[in-house]
């Protein structure tokens, strides 16, 4: 998975779980009064759990092509 893709499934993710007041609690006095439940603070840490295993696998991918074009631009030289 590309990190841009990563980057929707993150925001989508946590927008998502936000508009549920079964784990996110939104309230009209503004950010300070606002927050995640209980369930609503275990479900965000499932979530980027999860999701931290597709950035460890994008960043390697990344760096693993990088490396390849690097070799082969010495390799033409």
């Amino acid at each position: 998975m590309e990190k841009q893709a990563i980057k929707q499934l993150m925001y989508g993710g946590i927008k998502e779980l936000m508009s549920d007041r079964k784990y996110y609690y939104s309230s009209g006095m503004g950010k300070n009064y606002s927050h995640f439940t209980d369930e609503g603070k275990l479900a965000v840490h499932e979530f980027v759990t999860e999701i931290a295993a597709y950035i460890t696998e994008a960043e390697n991918k990344e760096l693993d092509n990088r490396a390849k074009e690097m070799v082969l631009r010495e390799l033409k030289s």
